[in-house]
């Protein structure tokens, strides 16, 4: 490995650990507590090591969340594997039946990001757009019962994010089996 391949391998772990760091103030301390100091001595460096990755806290806040909603993309491409008709709506659903939009940081990210005073959602909004243009047009089920999972989905993951009188897990399954039920052959385009 060259001398340039190991900084630049330094810095992408470095950049990991601060993003980590920064989930774990947020899940712990609270997102009004992101401070970029918090965030440094939590991964243990520098505040300036943090400032050449990261020159402000909005730059942190919207890596924070473009890096949640990629694991999530990753997510749901791993569970929508299959070619077959509602594969994608049946993963949107399983992604919040799993609880890990909740261990994946998207929680952390995506509040932080709607906690700053701009507002930054840009990231959010391309990555939702995405998936619902690929719920809609691209997974082979009417696209009304697409937008249907996508509803619940969301819905869902607005609930947890906001912890807003949560269903149980007993009722957030019958829920998702219920509209996973209704993408059969004869609820397909």
């Amino acid at each position: 490995m060259s001398h340039v391949d190991g900084r630049r391998e330094k810095a992408v772990k470095t950049r990991a650990a601060l993003l980590a760091a920064a989930d774990s103030v947020v899940r712990r301390d609270g997102v009004s507590n992101l401070t970029l100091e918090r965030v440094a001595a939590e991964a243990g460096v520098s505040k300036g090591g943090l400032l050449y990755h990261f020159g402000t806290k909005q730059e942190l806040v919207v890596a924070m969340l473009d890096d949640s909603l990629t694991r999530a993309d990753d997510s749901l491409s791993d569970l929508a594997s299959s070619d077959e008709p509602g594969a994608f709506a049946r993963a949107y659903l399983e992604f919040v039946r799993s609880g890990e939009h909740r261990e994946s940081g998207a929680r952390q990210g995506i509040f932080a990001s709607a906690a700053l005073d701009e507002g930054e959602l840009g990231p959010a909004q391309k990555q939702f757009a995405a998936w619902q243009e690929r719920l809609v047009n691209d997974d082979g089920i009417d696209p009304t019962l697409a937008l249907l999972a996508r509803v619940v989905g969301d819905g869902l993951w607005l609930i947890d994010l906001f912890e807003l009188a949560p269903p149980d897990d007993a009722q957030r399954g019958d829920l998702i089996d219920l509209v996973s039920s209704m993408f059969t052959t004869e609820g397909s385009t």
